[in-house]
């Protein structure tokens, strides 16, 4: 059995990145990859601003009572100042090049149109200098990176309307099993609903394409090989069972089968087969499948859509209950977040169906290891942070 590390490697090997490219507006524009860099078109802030509510003034008049002349709101021009004299400003508002520290309103005393000085004022008090947060051309995004809300508001402040994205991957999902119905159909007493595919589903970068459940038959898996897919998922039938067809189907398409099973608790039957396009081959069992998907797919889809960061990060937290179990395979333990560390989930079993919905995430612990004990230090993954280099995120 291939392990885990080899098995990945293998994987993201195989896969090449869609370099076609989209031109979309930025409302458009959550979990799409930036096809090119984002440079800053202005200094920001775009000149020197009022970080508060206050006055300006000059400081050669600190300790002194000055003379109120003007007020300038935010967007409004800009006035000057003689020594003897402050402006009221507003936050944001433009700060002239003869004002050289702004003092806060609760920091003065007001009488009539003279104002009264601290002593204790120091030069450019509360003036944010032109080009403070970031310089015109600074690259502020990078290609590769995934849109979020904050990364599409800066790009908007920025007046920038459409931006050029990696087109998403096209990925069919097969499920199979003659025992296997979909969620509209009745079910008897020996069958089951299909469920692994909606997980699937809902991957925001790609554009999936869920088949009705097909039948254990040789000649129906062929018959659905769409090689105008960048990726194939299937699920089921991939065991040594009798009705377990799929790897023999894509064979005999002509991909080449790089592995069928790897040293993963729960998930070891698990291929991946290489043709014209590339295919993951998944057990029907649901735990099982979502967590190969989790540890393999999901970075076959991120360096598919072009992704800058497409290995699986982790973050070390300790736990706050023991476990054991046997050793001799690494085994993926779902886990829950709690406010002093992590919670081991005791239920795995590779056909569970509701264990994903309730976890924050997984740990993926060494086959040598038979426990875990409390405030041990493990490597906790929730798939939502991702690195842009290879980590050893099993937990040893």
């Amino acid at each position: 059995m291939l392990p885990i590390y080899e098995a990945q490697k293998t994987i993201l090997n195989h896969t090449n990145q869609i370099k076609k490219t989209e031109i979309i507006p930025i409302e458009n524009a959550i979990n799409r990859v930036l096809a090119n860099d984002i440079k800053a078109t202005f200094d920001m802030p775009r000149f020197d601003n009022s970080a508060m509510d206050g006055y300006g003034i000059k400081m050669a008049d600190i300790g002194k009572k000055v003379k109120l002349i003007s007020k300038t709101l935010a967007g409004d021009k800009n006035h000057s100042i003689n020594k003897g004299e402050c402006i009221k400003i507003m936050t944001g508002a433009k700060v002239d090049k003869s004002i050289e520290a702004v003092v806060p309103v609760e920091f003065v005393k007001v009488d009539g149109n003279m104002i009264s000085i601290p002593n204790d004022v120091k030069k450019s008090a509360n003036i944010r200098p032109q080009g403070e947060e970031f310089k015109k051309d600074d690259i502020l995004l990078q290609k590769g990176e995934t849109l979020t809300p904050s990364k599409i508001a800066l790009i908007a402040s920025l007046g920038i309307t459409h931006i050029k994205v990696f087109q998403k991957p096209k990925v069919l999902i097969i499920p199979t099993g003659n025992e296997i119905k979909n969620h509209y159909e009745t079910i008897n007493e020996v069958e089951h609903f299909n469920s692994s595919s909606f997980y699937f589903y809902f991957e925001e970068l790609a554009n999936v394409k869920v088949l009705p459940v097909i039948g254990d038959k040789i000649e129906n898996i062929q018959n659905m090989i769409d090689e105008s897919f960048d990726l194939i998922i299937t699920t089921g039938g991939v065991s040594k069972g009798d009705a377990d067809f799929t790897t023999e189907a894509f064979r005999q398409k002509g991909y080449d089968i790089k592995f069928s099973w790897i040293a993963i608790k729960p998930g070891k039957p698990f291929g991946f087969a290489v043709g014209k396009n590339i295919a993951t081959l998944l057990t029907g069992n649901p735990l099982a499948a979502v967590f190969n998907y989790q540890v393999f797919v999901k970075s076959i889809i991120r360096k598919l859509a072009g992704c800058r960061d497409f290995y699986i990060d982790y973050v070390e937290l300790s736990v706050v209950n023991s476990l054991q179990r046997k050793a001799g395979r690494d085994e993926v333990i779902p886990v829950n977040l709690k406010s002093n560390g992590i919670e081991l989930s005791q239920k795995r079993g590779s056909g569970m169906i509701s264990v994903t919905s309730k976890s924050d995430g997984i740990i993926i612990i060494d086959k040598s290891k038979w426990e875990i004990k409390e405030n041990e230090k493990v490597k906790f993954i929730n798939f939502q942070n991702w690195t842009n280099e290879f980590k050893e995120f099993i937990s040893e």
